[in-house]
Order: structure tokens, then C-alpha cells, then sequence
């Protein structure tokens, strides 16, 4: 009998424990779902991540808005991901605080992890002409060279649209030298200078 019964209350709690991950789970996933003007994606974000510094960023970047010309979303570009734990402590922003103080991730160290989960199919619900520029001009012969590769016509790449299109959204201040990053650096430069913010050390 008492075997019995505690099968049940066993049971129970893994029923329980089951309906608690999908109760958590199954709200994420429809947000990740739902229309961009639905969703808090970026108040979602910030229960972990401290995205101020790369809000600021992107305002500045070429992708400060989409195709429709609404500000961009996180997970428009970025893969949304969820994780029941870390969300209970990041309410009250103990996971990002406490576990991952501010400072503590290398950018440097993270640009290659992050550009290899860049998904392309991201990248062409705005780009879907792969020949065209945003402005609806024919790119470069070297640029359909590349996109002719990647669509499979002419040779073949494993790079995705981050491996090649770096620094698009966001400009780390150890890239700001770069010269294909002048106007984008210039103008990061140029909001921080009106907002009364710093620049940043070089890293």
C-alpha cells in the first residue's frame, strides 16, 4: 500500500514538474512566434542580458530599422532562446548581476560563437533579392560572385551571411578602426557625444 501510494505522489510531482516547464516554455515559444509589434522581445532580453550598450549600436548601424521600417528586434537577427531556470532568476536580475557581473564576457571571444548562430533565413526575410543592395540596386561583381557560391550556382561556401557581413549591427570598440566601419564608428561617435556618454576603452 504504501508502495502504491508513493507511485502516485511520485507520479504527481513529475506530472507537476512537467506542466511547470511547459506552462514556462509553451509562452516563450508563442513570443517567439507572434508579429514583432506584439511582442516585448527586447524587455524579454533584458531579463538576462544588459542590451543598453548594444541598442546603441544598432540605432547608429545600417539595421536600425527593418524592411517595413520599424525599429529592429532582437530575435529578427538573433536566435530566441529560452531557458525556464535562468529566467526564475533573472526576475529579479540575480542571474545577470550576481552570476554574470558587467564586464565579464569578452566580446572579442564571443563575435565568432555568436556569427556562426546568425541563421541566413534571418537575414532574407528583409534580403530576399540576394543580387539587389538594400536600396534596391544590383551589388557588386565580386558580391554576386560570393552569393552565387552560397546559393550553390557557382562553387559552394559553408559561410553564412554573418561570416562575410561583419559589424552590420554592431560595433565593438576594438573594431572602430577598421575602415570599412568609418561612417558606422563616426556616427556610434557622434550619438554618444549628444547623449553625454563615453566611448568606451579599446579592448
Amino acid at each position: 500500500m504504501k508502495g502504491a501510494c508513493w507511485s502516485v505522489i511520485h507520479c504527481s510531482s513529475m506530472l507537476a514538474a512537467v506542466l511547470l516547464v511547459v506552462g514556462w516554455c509553451l509562452p516563450a515559444a508563442a513570443a517567439a512566434k507572434a508579429p514583432a509589434k506584439t511582442r516585448p522581445v527586447v524587455e524579454e532580453c533584458k531579463r538576462c542580458h544588459d542590451v543598453a550598450m548594444y541598442q546603441r549600436e544598432l540605432k547608429a548601424s545600417p539595421h536600425a530599422v527593418d524592411k517595413d521600417k520599424k525599429p529592429i528586434t532582437c530575435d529578427q537577427c538573433h536566435h530566441f532562446h529560452f531557458n525556464p531556470l535562468t529566467s526564475y532568476y533573472a526576475r529579479d536580475e540575480y542571474y545577470d548581476k550576481k552570476i554574470f557581473p558587467p564586464g565579464a564576457f569578452d566580446r572579442r571571444k564571443m563575435q565568432a560563437t555568436a556569427r556562426k548562430s546568425m541563421k541566413a533565413e534571418k537575414c532574407q526575410v528583409c534580403h530576399k533579392d540576394l543580387y539587389k543592395n538594400a536600396k534596391g540596386e544590383p551589388i557588386s561583381e565580386i558580391g554576386r560572385l560570393c552569393h552565387d557560391a552560397f546559393l550553390g550556382k557557382n562553387g559552394e561556401t559553408r559561410r553564412t551571411c554573418a561570416g562575410c557581413h561583419i559589424n552590420i549591427a554592431h560595433l565593438p570598440p576594438f573594431d572602430r578602426d577598421r575602415p570599412f566601419n568609418a561612417e558606422f564608428a563616426k556616427k556610434l561617435m557622434e550619438n554618444q557625444a549628444k547623449s553625454g556618454e563615453k566611448g568606451g576603452a579599446k579592448k
